[in-house]
């Protein structure tokens, strides 16, 4: 009886030290996540190759080229003029900026010359105060966060080679894993991770094809509304769209306010693009790729998601809704497994 238990407080402790040791070293993490993340997306497509007798090794390099081809056609079709915009924008943001303070200022004029309290015109001043602050800073983290990405070319890189290796010995890296965990709960160890890959597999490749989606719709939309930047735009619009519910109106801000810098009305119609796509993916293209395999209440995802970006940044929010899902089937799995032992006790 006292082996069983001190082998159980060893786990305790060797795992509380290895979480220990991973936060001290969370600075050089980012890379080998992304590779665990690569390699977990690709591992199907793996799986897939070698049930039709392709070796390992070559199935993960098939599966590699041909994602360097799609990646190239996306490059050589978009990229060019992706940079030139981005260059104009960083080039005109002051200006652009200054512009749209130059409108509120006038805003702010006309009301003062309506005869409203005094109370009302001070709460009309430090409103349209706020709002000017928090363009300005919603225009330097957009900036930040693009310049971020580009800066981070390294991890980039690095991933795929990490990916791989993993991919090579995944069945090992799986079998480790399970040794880890005492024999008597490795059954449920092993359904449990089979629940929460169900759960998460769709989702992540799902929500990815869903964002890209609605990134190549507001594109081609802000093409037909000839507003300036519009791969960038429709860009920025389909990785925000990674969000949900939040993430879209975040992606739809930047274009309305280069549209509104041309004219209100064309602003109102980005408004009313906005609206289709956004109605066309919860309609239509959430239901048909992703289904309800999350299920999760929107307030619950709404408040991963401010979790997530106050603790960890943009990658607490972009991870927040797959880590409460697997929350989610975790809780409810753990449940159903009492619910049994009580039963059978």
């Amino acid at each position: 009886m006292v082996m069983p238990r001190l082998k159980h407080i060893l786990y305790g402790v060797g795992l509380f030290l290895g979480l220990l040791f991973l936060y001290w070293v969370r600075g050089i993490l980012p890379p080998f996540a992304l590779g665990a993340v690569t390699a977990y997306l690709a591992n199907p497509l793996v799986v897939r190759l070698e049930k039709r007798q392709v070796p390992r090794p070559a199935a993960i390099l098939l599966v590699y080229l041909g994602f360097a081809v799609v990646v190239s056609l996306f490059l050589y079709a978009f990229i060019p003029s992706l940079m030139a915009e981005l260059n104009q924008v960083l080039a005109r943001l002051p200006r652009q900026t200054g512009k749209l303070e130059d409108i509120t200022r006038g805003a702010v004029g006309d009301l003062k010359r309506l005869p409203l309290p005094v109370n009302i015109h001070e709460a009309l001043n430090d409103m349209i105060q706020r709002s000017e602050q928090l363009v300005q800073q919603f225009a330097r983290k957009l900036v930040d966060f693009i310049v971020g990405v580009f800066s981070r070319l390294f991890w980039i890189w690095l991933a795929p080679i990490l990916a791989y290796y993993i991919l090579l010995d995944w069945d090992g890296i799986g079998q480790w894993c399970t040794q880890a965990v005492p024999a008597s709960y490795r059954p449920a160890f092993l359904m449990l991770i089979q629940e929460i890959d169900g759960v998460l597999i769709g989702f992540v490749l799902g929500r990815l094809m869903v964002s890209a989606i609605v990134g190549i719709l507001m594109t081609f939309g802000f093409v037909a509304l000839k507003i300036q930047f519009a791969t960038l735009l429709g860009l920025i619009a389909g990785v925000f769209d990674l969000i949900p519910y939040l993430g879209p109106i975040l992606g739809a801000i930047p274009a309305m306010i280069f549209a509104f810098l041309v004219s209100p009305w064309r602003a109102l119609w980005v408004v009313v693009l906005f609206i289709v796509v956004n109605q066309l993916e919860a309609v239509i293209l959430s239901p048909h790729i992703i289904g309800g395999r999350v299920g999760l209440h929107p307030v619950v995802t709404i408040f991963a998601l401010l979790a997530g970006g106050h603790l960890f940044g943009v990658a607490g929010v972009l991870l927040a809704v797959p880590i409460a899902a697997t929350l989610r089937v975790t809780i409810t799995f753990i449940g159903r497994v009492l619910r049994v032992s009580e039963s059978t006790g």
